[in-house]
């Protein structure tokens, strides 16, 4: 049995390595509040939100099953919940249960393969139940495939062939088996019985029997092997099955973990009054952008309230901009968009009214660290060499999202660094945000009909409302507004003075 609902045609393996930058994306992009809110606490959610985030699917086929998948759940949430809850109370009979499947010993494995199939028969059944009364409120095809398939394979008929054979296989009756003589006299062809034919227990009280003598422990040690040899093959295919549910089990809940944690997050984000919506992906050839009310998740989420969105409309753009005043939300617009790639390539709902995005072949970050005094080098040294290690995975079709980087070092060449780097990229189809105060930098690529500057508003009075609009940079990023605020109108008049 096949849950699918993550693939439509293969299992979801969290074990599979993570895409180049994990770390670095989680700590620029302020992952980590996002993923927690999508846990609550629970590993499993973690690790199979993890293993989506940050393995961006690359087809639109691909994004749009699952997508179909995450709308289903957003309408059946208690339904989705009560599976993974079946998967979770599974997995903890499983542990509480002292039973393990061994070869060192093989009745041990014997008596521990009836438990355990005793267990998963009951938990299948409970999954088998929720099918029959939740099916017909499910729409996609994974979910209906499974609930489908839970119908089809676990009847009424399956429960009770199981459950008969579980029964007559305890060994509390004792055990049944037969054999024949070898060549030597010796016991060949040992074979396990059943003990509950009919006429079983006449021919049992009539057969010829001993008793092994106190203390004859040789005797018992014979005799074990005889009945060791009688089950190992009922011990394997018991072994097998149960092996078989187990995963089954394991993998039905990597696969629904995901879908809990974004309702998980979803719940979080629809208490704090903030929009999702189910993104649309574009190919990965297309240059085109739209979104409307774009914001940063984990800002929401951290702050425990409403946070400013942006818009941006564009077409045929590779190259982004991004100028303006000091704290009017540059880093947070770039935040949620590189949140928003990464959610919507993992088949996620995006914090946003709308979002249209092209595909990428990977999302890299490369935001300003703070000083590391543990560092060897200088600072400029570390951004380049992190740029470089970037530059050995980038490829054609990546997203890159610059931050104030290569600021450390004056302005000419500082400029002349990120120019290079930038044009170098966009000349080989990566898509680039940058978020730079560097003016001879920015200025470099007007008049170019694939860039779009977007600059951060300041009002008249000085304040930020946090929203980006087209325009083309400023000689200023108003940081005397932040001085002012900080130190106050007279002090800087008189420094003036």
């Amino acid at each position: 049995m096949k849950a699918y609902l993550m693939f439509c045609d293969r299992d979801f393996d969290i074990k599979t390595e993570l895409c180049f930058g994990k770390e670095t994306l989680t700590a620029d992009l302020e992952l980590k509040h996002i993923l927690a809110n999508m846990a609550q606490d629970d590993k499993a959610i973690h690790d199979a939100c993890e293993a989506a985030l940050f393995r961006p699917l690359q087809s639109t086929e691909e994004i749009e099953y699952r997508q179909k998948n995450l709308y289903d759940a957003l309408q059946n949430p208690d339904t989705v919940r009560q599976l993974y809850e079946i998967t979770v109370k599974t997995e903890n009979k499983r542990r509480s249960s002292l039973y393990w499947l061994s070869s060192a010993n093989l009745s041990s494995t014997f008596s521990s393969a009836i438990e355990l199939l005793k267990i998963y028969t009951e938990m299948l059944m409970e999954l088998r139940l929720v099918a029959d009364s939740k099916l017909s409120s499910f729409q996609s095809y994974g979910f209906r495939n499974l609930l489908t398939m839970l119908q089809r394979e676990l009847d009424d008929d399956y429960f009770a062939e199981v459950r008969a054979h579980l029964n007559n296989l305890k060994d509390d009756k004792g055990t049944l088996i037969s054999a024949t003589l070898g060549n030597y006299l010796q016991g060949v062809g040992y074979v396990l019985r059943q003990n509950n034919r009919k006429g079983f227990w006449r021919r049992w009280f009539f057969a010829p029997s001993f008793t092994i003598a106190e203390r004859d422990h040789a005797g018992v040690t014979d005799l074990g092997k005889r009945r060791d040899r009688a089950i190992n093959e009922v011990t394997n295919a018991l072994a097998q099955a149960a092996e078989h549910l187990e995963s089954f089990f394991a993998m039905l809940r990597s696969e629904l973990a995901f879908y809990v944690g974004c309702l998980n997050l979803a719940d979080s984000l629809q208490t704090l009054g903030m929009p999702i919506c189910i993104p649309s992906l574009l190919p990965s050839d297309s240059k085109d952008r739209y979104c409307r009310r774009l914001y940063d998740v984990s800002l929401a989420l951290t702050k425990n309230t409403v946070v400013v969105g942006n818009e941006l409309d564009t077409t045929a753009k590779q190259l982004y901009l991004i100028t303006g005043a000091n704290q009017g939300g540059k880093t947070t617009f770039l935040r949620s968009l590189g949140q928003a790639q990464l959610m919507a390539q993992s088949g996620m709902f995006v914090g946003a009214d709308d979002f249209f995005a092209p595909i990428r072949r990977g999302v890299f970050s490369h935001f300003k660290k703070e000083e590391d005094n543990a560092m060897k080098s200088g600072k400029l040294d570390e951004e380049l060499a992190r740029m470089s290690e970037i530059a050995d995975h980038l490829e054609e079709g990546a997203l890159m999202l610059f931050n104030e980087s290569f600021a450390s070092s004056n302005e000419r060449e500082g400029s002349e660094i990120c120019r290079q780097i930038t044009q170098a990229l966009v000349e080989n189809g990566v898509e680039v945000f940058s978020v730079t105060h560097l003016y001879t930098y920015a200025t470099a690529f007007l008049g170019d009909k694939n860039t779009q500057y977007l600059r951060a508003q300041r009002l008249e009075n000085g304040e930020r409302n946090f929203k980006l609009v087209p325009g083309e940079p400023l000689q200023t990023a108003f940081g005397e507004d932040l001085y002012q605020k900080f130190f106050g109108q007279s002090e800087v008049s008189e420094r003036d003075r």
